[in-house]
């Protein structure tokens, strides 16, 4: 029987893929490619095309990133159509999602509206949270700290969140960063804030002072860590 694999590809290392996410993208027929915009690219693929078939079929699947519920909803019951239809014909489907499909992906938006009787294998990958306090060498929590992960949305009260938690990960970060800074300012964090963007990318970037970083200079890929323990202490251990 046909599987639909769910596939987190992680960041940006190919070399940070599982050995189970290698096998199952080496046994897939069919890679499904989310994508916000028209243009036949996909970081997801970029990452992981070296572990797939030379003559693997590609779909891309468009999703809206504008705030419309309707619109969302449409996108997501096209996704399913599609995957039935191509597990119907037996194939096996890899939909590669940027982290782990189970956190903040699009993945979980299609595989809610699946047919009962399709297979749906789950592989993890590495969170951007995980990958960004690896590379920063930077622990995301300790002891009986907590921590707290934060997709931005509209009606989100920053100041409220970070008065909630020991540690906080922002993610969403690029059409909300001025809002972050006030929020920073105001509950005294700007020093316990380190922001990565483009993670392991040739094109990275690590901020540890905020205060003149504009949006221009970040990319969607972007992610916050505040830690209401410090984090420039452990600078040290990064070069």
């Amino acid at each position: 029987m046909a599987k639909l694999y769910g596939i987190g590809v992680g960041v940006g290392d190919p070399e940070m893929l599982t050995m189970k996410a290698v096998r199952a993208l080496g046994e897939s027929d069919v890679v499904i490619l989310p994508r916000a915009n028209t243009k036949n690219y996909s970081t997801a693929f970029e990452i992981a095309k070296g572990y797939m078939k030379e003559d693997i079929e590609k779909v891309f699947l468009d999703f809206t990133t504008v705030d419309n519920d309707k619109i969302r909803e449409d996108d997501r019951l096209e996704y399913s159509k599609i995957v039935n239809k191509l597990v119907k014909e037996g194939k096996n489907i890899a939909f590669i999602t940027i982290g782990d499909p189970m956190t903040l992906s699009t993945f979980v938006y299609a595989m809610e509206l699946l047919e009962d009787k399709i297979e749906v294998e789950s592989i993890p990958g590495i969170t951007s949270f995980a990958s960004i306090t690896s590379r920063l060498r930077t622990p995301l929590l300790m002891g009986d700290e907590t921590l707290k992960v934060i997709p931005i949305a509209k009606e989100t009260n920053l100041v409220k969140e970070i008065e909630s938690a020991d540690n906080l990960v922002f993610m969403k970060v690029t059409r909300n960063l001025e809002r972050l800074k006030e929020a920073f300012r105001e509950t005294g964090n700007m020093n316990n804030v380190v922001l990565i963007s483009n993670c392991g990318k040739d094109s990275e970037k690590i901020y540890y002072d905020l205060e003149n970083v504009t949006r221009d200079d970040i990319s969607y890929f972007t992610t916050i860590l505040l830690k209401k323990g410090g984090v420039r202490q452990w600078q040290k251990y990064f070069s």
